[in-house]
């Protein structure tokens, strides 16, 4: 499956493909995605992309590995 992306605008209810594409894509069944980029993003879903993530710290020291325990579970 090959995919392309390209931004148009929907004129009469017809979406119209860049020149580059319609040649090779003429007589051939296609899946559409639409997404409406007017919409906003929700506002738990901004919050959750504004944050940064944050560096986790661990003391370890004592702690004793075994690569073998570790294995077999």
């Amino acid at each position: 499956m090959e995919t392309i992306e390209f931004k148009t605008i929907l004129h009469n209810g017809k979406v119209t493909l860049p020149p580059e594409y319609a040649k090779q894509w003429e007589g051939k069944t296609i899946r559409v995605l639409v997404v409406d980029e007017s919409k906003q993003l929700e506002p738990s879903m901004k919050a959750s992309q504004s944050k940064p993530f944050k560096a986790t710290s661990l003391k370890t020291k004592g702690f004793n590995f075994n690569r073998e325990e570790a294995n077999a579970r």
